[in-house]
């Protein structure tokens, strides 16, 4: 009965994509609801990707022109919401908790005048976005870092640092053996 399962999650999951026109890797998993997906741009999702809906589910959005791009055996927990105005790009082995945001623009002026602020953001391999955690346009997390749960990332995150707060600081850097991946 397992294998049926995991066969039916992975047939769900080549489905949900695919008819949207993302480019996938090998092996795409969904567990619960189907993530929403608007691709007006380019989708890409690597090998192994797992996408959580069981209470919330998960939201992929790119405008025209704009690219996404999501690693590896990344994991996508539910109620994440990812949308790419310009581009995203998630690197391989990346967890990203309940409810997170990633957003490459603000969608609207903060201030008269100002226009509208879209900046690329990059997540490097084997980070862990926290739970409701933001990140926020121009952001270039580095890898092996760490964002904690409802972190607002306004600022770039150094590799195998830990952020808090918002906006997000560096709390204390760690060391992590090289080839290590988060589980």
């Amino acid at each position: 009965m397992n294998r049926v399962r995991r066969v039916l999650h992975l047939v769900r999951g080549r489905i949900a994509f695919l008819g949207h026109g993302a480019t996938l890797g090998a092996y795409p998993n969904l567990q619960g609801r189907r993530p929403l997906i608007a691709n007006r741009g380019a989708m890409t999702i690597g090998s192994h990707a797992l996408f959580v809906g069981r209470q919330h589910r998960t939201s992929l959005s790119t405008w025209a022109g704009a690219r996404l791009s999501i690693g590896d055996r990344v994991l996508i927990n539910q109620g994440v919401t990812i949308h790419a105005s310009r581009s995203i790009t998630i690197g391989d082995h990346v967890m990203i908790g309940d409810l997170a945001a990633i957003y490459d623009t603000d969608f609207h002026e903060t201030q008269p005048g100002a226009g509208v602020r879209v900046a690329a953001v990059q997540v490097g391999d084997n980070v862990w976005i926290g739970r409701g955690a933001t990140i926020l346009p121009g952001v270039t997390i580095g890898p092996n870092a760490v964002v904690a749960a409802g972190a607002v990332v306004t600022r770039d995150v150094d590799e195998r640092t830990l952020v808090a707060g918002n906006p997000a600081r560096a709390v204390r850097t760690f060391d992590v053996p090289d080839g290590y991946r988060r589980q």
